[in-house]
């Protein structure tokens, strides 16, 4: 084994289940504090301006090249707080320090308007797939324009290609539990529409762009359980979920990349059915959801991981003394074929001490 290798051979190495000169890091870098670590520069103050805006992202994809090997966001992300109301008149707040977004208020409030809201979304995805497919040249020119520039930003770091979803978590959160609920028992076609057409879209996109040479993998998602249970029951993601998937993996496969699955929770009761839908990888592993990397390697040998390091709890509360022993043991426990890092993102809550403490780890070699 080569006592260093190139950041994509590392990448590639632990997707394919190889041995790695040390584990690979793999993470969404949010925190200012490590951003300005592993960047060497201070943030300037946050504003709403260009200039502002393409410093600070700037100094993330320094930050970024400093400290991962893999990541598949590439910007400072949220600035400043702020409410705005979307194209379809959702009025959202975004959070700066939280890194997050969330829906203050729907256009609608019965399952009338909820209806009438995903007869426009399935008319903008149909319109949008139908524009791909007619010149998908043009939109691959596009397309890997912007990827060269989040790659310039972070050096010879892994991004991936691209994160695609068949729409139900999406959906589920811009209805809310409640109406997305009385949909599925009311007007079930209606929704299994919507989701074919994002579907639809996503396939489209990835026939459009694929190109292995500019990345090894992308990420197919869906949130599916919170802790200990899943959200939905196995039938209803047999029927409305598994095979969209399996549509997303087996397009992405085509062109010879790999599939980073992303879903939240605990949900081995259907880690068969997502096997099956042709995941290559899971992420992030929610320990304290009650997912184990030890457990899931022993059953799902063929799966490379990523994540596994507690952001809820560990990295945000624990020592760093406990951070090192937490990492250490999911390197025994999950290599070869594991990319070490948070489950899901090192944002603010996370200290800066945890997370030089993971990448420590990391930096030991195997």
């Amino acid at each position: 084994m080569a006592a260093t290798m190139t950041k994509r051979q590392r990448v590639e190495r632990a997707t394919n289940l190889q041995e790695t000169d040390r584990v690979p890091l793999y993470d969404i870098l949010l925190c200012h504090a490590a951003i300005e670590h592993f960047s060497g520069q201070k943030l300037p103050p946050p504003a709403n301006d260009p200039q502002t805006r393409a410093e600070v992202d700037r100094i993330t994809g320094k930050a970024i090249a400093g400290m991962l090997d893999a990541t598949r966001h590439s910007t400072f992300g949220v600035m400043l707080d702020r409410d705005y109301t979307d194209p379809f008149g959702f009025q959202i707040h975004e959070d700066g320090w939280e890194k997050t977004s969330w829906i203050v208020k729907r256009p609608f409030d019965d399952e009338a308007g909820a209806a009438e809201y995903l007869k426009k979304l399935i008319a903008k995805l149909a319109a949008e797939t139908s524009h791909i497919n007619a010149d998908p040249r043009t939109y691959r020119e596009n397309y890997h324009r912007w990827f060269a520039q989040v790659q310039a930003r972070i050096g010879d770091t892994v991004h991936l290609l691209a994160e695609q979803g068949t729409g139900l978590d999406d959906i589920r959160h811009r209805l809310g539990l409640e109406l997305f609920s009385y949909l599925s028992a009311d007007d079930p076609g209606i929704l299994s529409e919507a989701f074919q057409a994002w579907t639809d879209r996503g396939v489209a996109v990835c026939h459009a762009v694929a190109d292995p040479s500019l990345s090894p993998a992308v990420l197919t998602y869906c949130d599916i359980a919170y802790k200990n249970r899943l959200l939905h029951s196995p039938e209803y993601l047999r029927r409305e979920l598994f095979p969209r998937l399996k549509r997303l993996n087996d397009a992405w496969h085509e062109h010879g990349i790999k599939c980073l699955f992303h879903t939240d929770g605990y949900h081995m009761e259907v880690m068969d059915e997502l096997v099956a839908a042709g995941i290559d990888g899971l992420n992030p592993i929610e320990t304290v959801a009650g997912m184990s990397l030890k457990e899931v390697r022993q059953k799902y040998p063929k799966l490379f991981l990523a994540g596994g390091i507690d952001m809820s709890q560990l990295l945000s509360r624990g020592t760093p003394e406990q951070v090192r022993e937490v990492c250490r043991q999911a390197i025994r426990d999950a290599c070869p074929g594991y990319l070490m890092g948070s489950t899901t993102e090192a944002d603010n809550s996370c200290k800066l001490e945890n997370l030089l403490a993971m990448y420590d780890v990391a930096m030991e070699g195997l």
